[in-house]
């Protein structure tokens, strides 16, 4: 999905992306609400987003927007970059767009896409990728996730693994019910939650704070008797 206010700008993203053949462009609009719109009932794999837009700036719309999976950025402002990679952006381009810098950081999506964090959901089952390896990891195994800058620690009976991610694009691509965000920095496997009390759970000798957003929805997804 294409987001973008000015005509040119986005014609031209249009283009650029006609010309790569694994790409497929879906939806392209002018303002932060019509994308919006879109992702009430879509998750687009990847969204180029303009940041100065009137009315909703390219960092008010992620603020307000959910499933959320990749965003490459775009702007006539290279001041933009710091606050955009707060964002977690896959990269960011400066208009006019160079063409190689584009193929640049579409490869980039693809590679998170395909390659850095595999999530099928056969066999009850993650990929992740850990020192150019791939490694299996059973949902059943899994205790919490947490976030740790741009890496994620996956944490199992016996160990864990480190791998670069984000906890937004975990939530979005693990869809098994056992699996909850009970916080900015955490998403716990529900089956392996040992007491709750006040906004703290636990889960072997890990204490995992709740927000209070998530506690209503934790709260909602066991079975209280």
């Amino acid at each position: 999905m294409i987001v973008e206010d000015d005509l040119m700008a986005r014609k031209s993203l249009e283009k650029l992306c006609e010309k790569v053949d694994y790409l497929s462009l879906k939806w392209s609009v002018e303002s932060g609400q019509e994308g919006l719109d879109i992702l009430k009932s879509e998750v687009p794999d990847l969204i180029f987003l303009d940041v100065e837009m009137p009315g909703m700036s390219g960092f008010d719309f992620l603020d307000k927007a959910a499933n959320i999976k990749q965003v490459i950025f775009t702007t006539g402002k290279e001041q933009n970059a710091v606050e955009a990679f707060r964002y977690r952006a896959t990269d960011f381009l400066v208009k006019p767009v160079d063409r190689k810098l584009f193929i640049s950081a579409v490869e980039k999506a693809l590679e998170n896409h395909n390659l850095n964090f595999l999530y099928q959901n056969h066999a009850n089952c993650v990929y992740i990728k850990e020192n150019g390896k791939y490694i299996r990891i059973g949902y059943d195994d899994i205790l919490y996730f947490e976030n740790e800058g741009d890496y994620i620690k996956v944490f199992m009976n016996g160990g864990s693994h480190l791998f670069h991610g984000t906890l937004r694009n975990i939530a979005t691509k693990l869809t098994d019910p056992r699996f909850l965000k009970v916080h900015r920095t955490y998403i716990v496997n529900l089956d392996k939650i040992v007491d709750i009390e006040e906004n703290t759970l636990v889960i072997g000798r890990k204490v995992i704070p709740i927000s209070r957003a998530n506690k209503p929805i934790l709260m909602n997804r066991l079975n209280i008797l």
